[in-house]
């Protein structure tokens, strides 16, 4: 309640001017409630960058979300008028993603780091701010932290029981994260992991389990997991095949957002490697000027291999950038790093000001976080989580805080993690550490408690 609440009065308190990516969201978004698909037309400039022809620069799961939003309250024509319902929508968003970040530590971590991460995901400043722009980071936080409570639920279902479901709902939402946008494929990796880590345990269990074949019957699991994403994404990619006639998966963005990176002006940038649109690349103006020949496919084609051929005349330029990037990322390469970003998603500099301070803070107590008890018993495969996701925007564009939302959540929980443990040290044994589903204490368990603080009296008198 006091998530959703903080995130509409932010809201309501500061305008907002949907620029860049969010014009575009919100365009398309007008296209699909209206016609059902991006609607751009077949003619010169039409596609992404200048290009001609239908266009799939935009993974959709964001556009559609939009979509719908603009159908319930009645605003088609987008515009202006949709932006305030569809900020709205994205309050609602970022508080079920308060939710979850509190519901995946209560699986990992235990009730007190749960309620500490549920109070502090409620009023991280820079979770709220991002709640009230149209990106579509939003959507992915709240799919990825869905799909990893998803497996984290498969890890405790019943002796018995078979977790295929729960398995199953985890590859859909990761699915939909990847329609979201692309680099959230990579979570299939862990998940794999993890789904056949549960799957081996269960069948290990299982009174009928063979223990000489259940590693190998255990991949079933990430055999569903991985199937599951395929079919949500299937659809979207016989799409691309019919409207421009190339096999792309999901999105053609690859070139352009390969060439803002890789070209000269980037690298010479007053913040290295920040991105820019190949038509503002001296370089790269006459692809520029030719792209309204070209398909959008087509036109990704020739940028991409721009910028491989910046790369081979540059190797050491991936690791540059996500050096720059990384740096970029934890909000150390100057206020004016930050104040390029927060004005590129239209965010108040006084109010971007307080979200870094916050990440500072959030940081610190992250590291603290990252070597208690609680940390070390969270699975392994969640910490992958965030690190494939930076090791996929490192070396291509780290605008703060829109591209590091999906990191956010996991630096809240580990520094849960700390808050729970100070308060536990500080108040005693508080009862809030356990896991998430306790047993009923008999009265052996009962009789020693008793001793115990029999015991702890007797020492303090």
């Amino acid at each position: 309640m006091a998530a959703l609440g903080i995130r509409l009065g932010y809201i309501a308190a500061e305008p907002y001017h949907a620029i860049n990516d969010a014009g575009t969201y919100n365009r398309m978004a007008s296209m699909i409630s209206q016609h059902g698909d991006y609607h751009t037309g077949s003619g010169p400039r039409s596609g992404a960058g200048g290009s001609r022809g239908p266009t799939a620069y935009f993974p959709p799961a964001f556009p559609y979300y939009l979509a719908v939003v603009d159908l319930l309250d009645g605003h088609q024509a987008g515009g202006k008028r949709a932006v305030p319902p569809e900020r709205i929508a994205m309050a609602v968003t970022g508080t079920i993603s308060v939710a979850l970040v509190g519901l995946v530590a209560l699986e990992a971590f235990g009730e007190g780091a749960a309620l500490a991460a549920l109070v502090l995901a409620a009023f991280y400043p820079v979770m709220i701010e991002l709640s009230g722009a149209l990106v579509a980071e939003n959507l992915v936080v709240m799919l990825e932290l869905a799909a990893a409570w998803a497996m984290l639920r498969a890890r405790r279902a019943r002796p018995g029981a078979r977790p295929y479901t729960w398995i199953a709902a985890a590859g859909a939402l990761t699915g939909l994260a990847a329609l979201t946008h692309e680099n959230a494929v990579l979570y299939l990796i862990p998940l794999a992991f993890a789904a056949w880590g549960v799957a081996k345990a269960h069948m290990g269990r299982s009174p009928t389990g063979g223990r000489g074949r259940t590693g190998l019957r255990a991949l079933t699991a990430p055999a569903i997991l991985v199937l599951m994403a395929c079919v949500v994404i299937a659809p979207w990619t016989i799409r691309n095949a019919v409207e421009l006639h190339h096999f792309v998966p999901i999105a053609d963005e690859t070139g352009i957002t390969l060439a803002g990176t890789y070209n000269p002006v980037s690298a010479n940038d007053r913040v290295p490697y920040k991105w820019h649109l190949f038509s503002h690349v001296s370089t790269l103006h006459y692809l520029a000027h030719e792209s309204n020949r070209d398909t959008e496919v087509e036109l990704s084609d020739r940028l991409e291999t721009q910028a491989l051929d910046y790369i081979k005349a540059h190797p050491l330029s991936p690791l540059e950038a996500a050096f720059d990037n990384t740096r970029r990322m934890f909000e150390l390469e100057g206020t004016y790093a930050w104040h390029a970003s927060a004005a590129a998603v239209s965010i108040p500099i006084s109010v971007a000001k307080v979200g870094v301070d916050a990440f500072y803070i959030l940081c610190l107590l992250a590291l603290a976080g990252a070597f208690t008890r609680q940390a070390r018993r969270a699975p392994r495969w969640l910490w992958a989580m965030p690190l494939l996701w930076w090791i996929s925007i490192a070396p291509v564009n780290v605008e703060t805080p829109r591209f590091r939302e999906p990191i956010d959540p996991f630096f809240v929980m580990l520094a849960a993690c700390a808050v729970s443990a100070a308060l536990a040290r500080l108040g005693g044994r508080l009862g809030l550490g356990g896991a998430p589903i306790r047993r009923r204490r008999g009265a052996p368990q009962l009789a020693r408690d008793e001793a115990e603080l029999v015991q702890v009296v007797q020492r303090l008198a």
